[in-house]
């Protein structure tokens, strides 16, 4: 228990030196696998588009019986209509009916039907129809804002970090978003306008966790050169230990509130409505931390590594740390440390200027001692001869 205590302690305030970044390859094929499975749910299960995308007629209807929603639908489609959802919400007092496109004598019987099925009357049975168009209209303007902040997400990070960190973030966005496509393919929720929502949502989230990330690795290795004690990879390596807790905080603070709306509001509540948006959201929250730091992080080490001059450098620390092997944590000077070196370093030349010119209060060297003063004691005279 004290070990375990101990281990936390040091997690949490980034104390810990774990060598994630030597188990890249182990990071690649994890990830790899979880794209691969997300194309395929989307290739094979395909999306279940919701009305506002694929079009269709929808009921709604009081429930005022003991019948199923799986009955109601079956009613539905036995009288010759395809339906395409059918579902509960207000915690399984309306009953919400998805079908294709019906004329208005097929729509009256639908809701003469659901009338009888659910023991109430005509007039309260609500029915509305949503023509394709308006999904094809959301979908242009969702890819629109996905390729124009993509863009200035590239520019920015191309400006303030470097091309290299850019590239990379993207990579770890694209695999969040294929990711969580996948899932919503494979569990087969149905994707509105809600989702689009939320799929633009977790681009943000997604990339800030990524950008607190590179700033540390950046910081790691503003001097890397100069030195010959840590590689590109240990710089890395140690900006991923020094923000994994924020990380998982940062994760565990976002998926509360979202894992509530998930599994309470459209879990237990049954409001059909949440569903959409609590599940991108809660994928996605949880494919980001995850691809900041064991996707991203290592694209960037293989990326940099390529370059000649950190690569030489890298083969000059590995021979060094090879010929004195240490298990000691990697320590790298702050910019307040090196502020208190330059500090010093002014502060001794200053101090040879005045020796050199004769004003500094210190002996130079090879002078003879100062004779020192006889004390005369009190009362007494030194007699003159």
């Amino acid at each position: 228990m004290k070990r375990l205590l101990d281990g936390w302690r040091t997690l949490y305030h980034g104390d810990n030196n774990y060598k994630m970044m030597d188990y890249r390859p182990r990071w690649y094929i994890f990830s790899a696998s979880l794209a691969i499975i997300s194309i395929c749910g989307i290739a094979i299960v395909g999306f279940n588009l919701g009305i506002e995308f694929s079009g269709g007629s929808q009921f709604d209807a009081p429930v005022h019986s003991s019948v199923s929603v799986a009955e109601v639908r079956s009613a539905v489609e036995d009288a010759g209509v395809e339906v395409a959802s059918a579902q509960e919400f207000a915690d399984g007092a309306r009953y919400l009916i998805r079908t294709e496109i019906v004329d208005d004598a097929k729509s009256a019987e639908i809701r003469e039907l659901l009338a009888t099925e659910l023991n109430t009357t005509i007039d309260e049975v609500g029915v509305s129809e949503v023509s394709s168009s308006w999904g094809t209209s959301v979908s242009r303007q969702a890819v629109i804002a996905l390729i124009v902040f993509l863009v200035a997400v590239s520019v920015y990070l191309w400006w303030r970090y470097e091309p290299k960190m850019a590239f990379t973030s993207i990579a770890g966005l694209l695999h969040n978003l294929v990711f969580t496509a996948g899932i919503y393919a494979i569990v087969g929720f149905e994707v509105t306008p809600g989702t689009v929502i939320g799929m633009l949502t977790i681009l943000g989230y997604s990339l800030y966790d990524t950008v607190v990330v590179f700033d540390k690795v950046d910081e790691n290795t503003k001097n890397l050169l100069s030195q010959s004690r840590y590689s590109f990879k240990d710089g890395a390596n140690l900006a991923v230990n020094q923000t994994l807790m924020r990380s998982v905080n940062t994760s565990i603070i976002g998926l509360l509130p979202v894992a509530g709306l998930l599994f309470v509001g459209a879990g237990m509540m049954g409001v059909g409505t949440l569903k959409d948006l609590a599940l991108v959201l809660f994928v996605g929250m949880l494919t980001g931390g995850f691809s900041s730091l064991f996707l991203s992080t290592p694209l960037l080490i293989d990326m940099r590594n390529r370059e000649p001059a950190i690569r030489a450098h890298t083969r000059k620390v590995e021979a060094k740390q090879a010929a004195n092997p240490s298990d000691e944590p990697i320590v790298i000077a702050s910019d307040d440390d090196e502020d208190e070196d330059d500090e010093f370093e002014v502060t001794a030349e200053a101090e040879d200027d005045k020796v050199l010119s004769g004003t500094s209060s210190s002996p130079r060297s090879g002078a003879r001692p100062a004779a020192r003063k006889q004390q005369q004691r009190p009362g007494k005279k030194r007699k003159r001869r």
